[in-house]
């Protein structure tokens, strides 16, 4: 199905999916990689905001030495923060005597037990790392207090030492919504470029690259009709296409004039043929007339037989020479026109025999017709008549001690069959193959070689068909078929 598609119409197929293919795996890729930058983003947030916390924290003890709540309420309802939550074990805040009251270690210890965090076994209190997890739309970071030296100034604590955790939920969404709104943007974008590219490359390749190919195209046609007379047109490149017209046109003129020379040399092989087969058998017959006239002028007194005889040989030249004249003139036509007319089978018989009875008897041969076909049929005469002729004349320069011809007529399907048998010799295995091209002989004392090759260019035309078997030594028999109407 594809093979039978445009180039271009192929180039679209390929490269289009090639286009989704990337875009569809650039889009996973740009997501991941901005889902993994607003993780980080989100992250870096949540540690900034709890740094924030803890110097809020830090200066609320410093300067009043106690945790505001409400403080706390309002720092974990705003922004994208929410379900802020501060949590310690007091034990280990290590806090210094002038801060240490039953009082104070009441409010922390009640603080420590409302809170839902088991935080003695809480991985942060043990490794001071913060940890993330995600929950849809929704990151949860539990982010350390480490001490630093004014920490120090409350607590008997070295640095880094976790003194507590602050849990906080940080909304993805408003982030998530950017990005999304961000990927549309760039789907859009990236489409409308990717159809205004598409849209460009094929109004490119159709100027730049089609009409060359078609040009190409349309001179390979006219080339494969064999008219090299048409040059390829249109404005020369330099690019690669350039270059194959360039060559396809070189190639062009070389083919024209090859043509050229191998016409003009089958001309002059043609017109040398038929003027070596003109010049060789004319003159036969020629030598015949010339040998008849000759004798009549020197025989006046010869008795009325001898004369009869000379003027016998010189009509029998003369007509001779005409048909070799009207076969040569049949083939330089090239095409026969027939003029069919409405015969009997009968009546075609009798002007066969008529036309080939006195030569036969001249040659010793002996003519048998069986026509059992008795009907009316369609043919041009003349023309099958010339056929027949030449077949038998054939057949008769096969048997040049004498023999016998065999004419058998029949209807089979519609056609009349035609069987033409001889005794003679047989034809040559080397031109057996060849027997119907033109001045194709083996070595015939009269003809052009043109016989048979006129015979079945006429049955041709006829709409029949024609076969032929030989056997060395034992004759030739031809066969050929013509539709009775």
């Amino acid at each position: 199905m594809l093979k039978n598609l445009s180039i271009s119409t192929k180039f679209v197929l390929a490269v289009v999916p090639l286009i989704f293919l990337a875009l569809g795996t650039s889009a996973y890729l740009n997501n991941r990689y901005q889902e993994q930058d607003m993780l980080e983003q989100a992250q870096a947030s949540a540690q900034t905001y709890a740094e924030l916390i803890r110097k809020s924290l830090v200066e609320q003890m410093v300067t009043k030495e106690r945790i505001d709540d409400e403080y706390l309420k309002l720092l974990g309802s705003g922004g994208d923060i929410d379900s802020l939550h501060i949590y310690f074990i007091t034990d280990s805040l290590h806090l210094r005597d002038i801060y240490q009251s039953e009082d104070r270690f009441d409010r922390l210890r009640k603080r420590e037990e409302e809170s839902h965090m088991n935080a003695h076994t809480h991985p942060v209190f043990l490794t001071g790392a913060p940890t993330w997890s995600r929950k849809g739309q929704v990151l949860n970071a539990i982010i350390p207090f480490k001490a630093v030296a004014r920490c120090q100034q409350c607590h008997e604590v070295p640095q880094d030492h976790v003194l507590g955790v602050a849990e906080m939920d940080i909304s993805l969404a408003p982030l998530a919504q950017s990005i999304q709104k961000n990927w549309i943007r760039s789907l859009a974008v990236f489409l409308t470029f990717t159809l205004i590219v598409i849209i460009s490359s094929l109004l490119l390749y159709r100027v730049l690259i089609a009409r060359n190919l078609k040009r190409l195209l349309e001179a390979t046609k006219q080339i494969g009709n064999g008219n090299l007379e048409i040059p390829l047109t249109g404005q020369p490149s330099h690019d690669e296409l350039g270059q194959l017209g360039a060559a396809f046109e070189t190639m062009r003129v070389r083919l024209k004039k090859a043509q050229e020379k191998i016409i003009l040399s089958e001309r002059l092989s043609t017109i040398g043929q038929m003027a070596s087969s003109i010049v060789h058998d004319f003159r036969t017959p020629m030598t015949s007339i010339n040998l008849a006239i000759e004798s009549l002028r020197l025989g006046k007194e010869s008795p009325p037989e001898k004369t009869q005889q000379w003027y016998r040989i010189i009509h029998d030249g003369i007509q001779r020479m005409a048909t070799m004249a009207q076969e040569l003139l049949d083939f330089s036509r090239g095409e026969i026109r027939l003029h069919k007319v409405e015969i009997s089978v009968d009546m075609f018989v009798i002007l066969l025999v008529q036309s080939v009875k006195t030569s036969l008897e001249q040659s010793k041969v002996q003519l048998r017709v069986s026509n059992n076909c008795k009907r009316m049929a369609r043919f041009d005469t003349e023309r099958l008549l010339r056929a027949f002729v030449n077949l038998i004349t054939n057949a008769q320069d096969a048997m040049p001690q004498g023999g016998e011809i065999r004419v058998t007529i029949d209807e089979h399907d519609k056609m009349v069959r035609f069987v033409v048998a001889d005794t003679g010799t047989g034809i040559p295995p080397e031109i057996k193959g060849r027997i119907f091209e033109a001045f194709v002989t083996a070595g015939k004392k009269k003809g052009t070689g043109l016989g048979l090759a006129i015979t079945k260019r006429i049955i041709d035309q006829h709409g029949g068909s024609i076969e032929v078997k030989s056997e060395r030594g034992k004759g030739t028999s031809v066969t050929f078929e013509i539709p009775v109407f």
